[in-house]
């Protein structure tokens, strides 16, 4: 008989004891930070289902492939039990927009859907109430691809790729080996990647399935821009939308709503209507997230920029005076691409927390003061005034994660929501 070992004691290990105890399966939890001895638990007879967030170097981890576990990660064990249609969305960035924009135009159009995965609702808490008719959109993360080796949704997207999670990946190429499996095994229904991203155009050459791409300005995506209007572009057809619904979207997100539209329609749904849908489509927060304007100074809340290139991809978003806020936990990524972004450009950058001696050590090689701030409101206190005079843009995109000083980049995000309603407060008062 199979032992089932669920390792990891945390919010989705929890959900796949429960799921697995509704199976009529018993299991046993493993954790490193309270079972000392990895040894007696792991047996060649035991299946070990792995949570996203333990690393591939856990000790545990490496004690069950030495022991010739079958390992396996919840995403792929669920996928196995789900009777429904699955939309998988990977990305080193977009992915959360982009699940939510699914998710909302299905519901909209009155599709039966789930949201479900990475964006905090474990796949494993609702798999098995899913049923035939029903679409289950799926944010999927590198940590739960990782394991995965028969996954096929029916219809894959991949939003972009840049380097992130080296402090967890090998290198470079074992994170996008870790995404690659989102596609890869898939024989049927689409494959879509982002024609404005060379590594996710690259990563294409490996999909089996029919493969689509978009892009927010190329023609020869098969689904794009032109003017007022969407088109979609196949072998077979052409269909044209009125794209005013999503006309005011910032360029990113303006790439995340084609990524979306087509999945939609892909699974399904009426190109103008799933178009329309997102009309009424309200940001996750701290996504550049606009908080105020004192003074002629706008505040931009990016916290979830905790890569590189979310910043650099901010940073495009703005043709106005910046005052750039970024730093936070190391990731073990390099900063030139950011700073390479704003050369040319009439720019404050002033960095904060554990990575701040980093940053200003890779400005002074592109000629670029960075300012250091012991706290992210005298950060944002300290670009107003540099700002207020003369008007622009305070951003803060952190290009960093957020476990020097905050539980997670939302906590992170308030914080400088709070910095700026006090700044606000004070002028509402004068």
């Amino acid at each position: 008989m199979t032992d089932i070992i669920v390792y990891g004691n945390g919010k989705t290990g929890q959900s796949v004891a429960k799921m697995l105890q509704r199976l009529g399966k018993n299991a046993t939890i493993y954790d490193d930070a309270v079972d000392k001895d990895a040894k007696g638990i792991f047996s060649e007879n035991s299946l070990v289902i792995v949570s996203p967030g333990v690393p591939p170097f856990a000790k545990g981890l490496l004690t069950a492939e030495k022991n010739g576990c079958e390992i396996v990660g919840e995403l792929e064990y669920c996928f196995g039990l789900c009777k429904g249609k699955c939309i998988s969305v990977t990305g080193t960035n977009g992915k959360t927009t982009v699940c939510e924009m699914i998710y909302h135009i299905l519901q909209k159009c009155n599709v039966k859907s789930r949201l479900l995965g990475n964006g905090g609702v474990p796949f494993s808490s609702q798999v098995l109430d899913v049923a035939q008719d029903e679409t289950v959109v799926l944010e999927s993360s590198s940590f739960q691809l990782k394991d995965c080796r028969q996954f096929a949704p029916f219809v894959s997207v991949l939003t972009n790729l840049a380097p992130d999670h080296l402090n967890y990946h090998r290198d470079l190429d074992d994170y996008i080996l870790a995404k690659r499996n989102n596609f890869l095994h898939q024989t049927n229904g689409f494959a879509l990647f982002n024609l404005d991203d060379p590594l996710s155009v690259k990563e294409s050459e490996h999909c089996k399935c029919a493969k689509l791409f978009y892009s927010v300005f190329d023609r020869s995506a098969n689904c794009y821009i032109d003017g007022e209007m969407l088109i979609l572009r196949t072998a077979n057809k052409t269909l044209r939308a009125n794209s005013a619904p999503i006309a005011g979207f910032l360029r990113h997100n303006l790439s995340n709503a084609l990524a979306a539209i087509l999945a939609c329609h892909c699974a399904g749904v009426d190109l103008t209507a799933a178009t329309n849908a997102l009309a009424d489509f309200r940001f996750p927060p701290h996504r550049l997230q606009k908080v105020a304007s004192i003074c002629g100074v706008e505040f931009v809340n990016d916290s979830k920029a905790t890569n590189v290139h979310a910043t650099v991809s901010a940073i495009k978003c703005f043709s106005r005076k910046l005052a750039l806020i970024m730093g936070g936990s190391d990731k073990g990524e390099s900063y030139d691409p950011i700073f390479q972004s704003i050369q040319g450009k009439d720019a404050i950058v002033v960095a904060v927390g554990q990575t701040a001696s980093a940053i200003a050590t890779c400005g002074k090689k592109f000629g670029v003061h960075v300012i250091l701030s012991d706290d992210i409101a005298t950060a944002v206190r300290y670009c107003f005034e540099k700002l207020r005079s003369v008007g622009g843009v305070v951003l803060m995109s952190n290009a960093c994660a957020s476990f020097d000083r905050f539980h997670d980049f939302g906590e992170r995000g308030d914080y400088f929501v709070k910095a700026v309603q006090e700044i606000q407060s004070e002028y509402q008062k004068n």
